[in-house]
Order: structure tokens, then C-alpha cells, then sequence
């Protein structure tokens, strides 16, 4: 039980600094992270919406049109209405927008990169193995039971 509890007390940590990190350390200026990864998104992609935007980033319309609102007072995006249904309107960025996702550093390369490179080259490749065996563990909602409850006999007796 003891290794199943320091897994646990480490993923924890491990998540907790990542997030950390990514939300002190990436992106300067007035940009938080989100609104750094919202200008990435507007320049992939051909004709965005606070629509296909919000269910791109997987957060709620209200809270995207808010970081539309922001970015676009500050001079990183604009909406333009559709020409062909006016109802429409899509979000593009603007040359200061252009400006920031070539200037800025944003990147989880560029945030975590650092500490890639303080893990002995030896001991990298497994423990890339051992995260990405983490991220398929968690992304299997189907069999998360199979996948990370404790066998039957692991459990405790009631």
C-alpha cells in the first residue's frame, strides 16, 4: 500500500507544479497562459468563433466570450461579422496578436523544458514511458476502474 499511496502523493505534486509553473512562468506581458493558447487556436484555425473556440479549449461560452472581450480590448484579436451571414461573427488576430505568438514563450517545451533537460539522459526515455503510460491510464474513461482502482485484492475487507 505504501507505493500505491507515494504514487499518488507524487502525481499530486508532480500535477500541482506543472500548473504552477505553467501559470508564473509561461507567457509575459499582459497575456495569462489561456489567453496565449486562445491566439494559438485563432491562428490554426481558419475561421473562429467564442463558439468552436470554447469547445476547442473545453471551457464555457461565457467564460471564453470574456477572454475574447479581454484580448480584443487589449489589441491581440477583433471580430469581424461574416460576410456571408452576418450573424456570424469570427474572431482573428491582429498584427499585435501576430507579434505576441512570435515573441512570447509560451510553450510547454519552453516552460518545462528546463527540467527535461535536468533528468539524466540515461533515465529521459523511461520516464517519457512512464508519463505516457500515466495519460493513457487517465484518459481511459471506459476502464478507469480496470485500469486504476485497486484489484480485488488490493481492497480493504469492510
Amino acid at each position: 500500500m505504501i507505493k500505491r499511496e507515494r504514487f499518488a502523493a507524487l502525481a499530486s505534486e508532480v500535477a500541482r507544479e506543472v500548473v504552477r509553473r505553467r501559470s508564473s512562468e509561461a507567457c509575459c506581458g499582459d497575456l495569462t497562459l489561456e489567453q496565449f493558447e486562445t491566439l494559438q487556436i485563432v491562428d490554426r484555425t481558419e475561421q473562429s468563433s467564442i463558439g468552436s473556440l470554447s469547445a476547442t479549449m473545453e471551457v464555457d461560452l461565457s467564460t471564453m466570450s470574456r477572454n475574447v472581450s479581454v484580448l480584443e480590448k487589449n489589441g491581440y484579436l477583433q471580430r469581424v461579422r461574416s460576410a456571408d451571414d452576418r450573424r456570424l461573427v469570427h474572431v482573428r488576430l491582429t498584427a499585435k496578436g501576430r507579434s505576441a505568438l512570435t515573441t512570447l514563450r509560451c510553450s510547454e517545451s519552453d516552460v518545462l523544458g528546463e527540467i527535461y533537460e535536468r533528468i539524466p539522459p540515461g533515465e529521459r526515455a523511461a520516464v517519457v514511458k512512464g508519463l505516457e503510460a500515466l495519460r493513457r491510464c487517465l484518459l481511459e474513461r471506459e476502464t478507469a476502474t480496470a485500469c486504476c482502482s485497486p484489484s480485488p485484492s488490493q481492497r480493504r475487507p469492510s
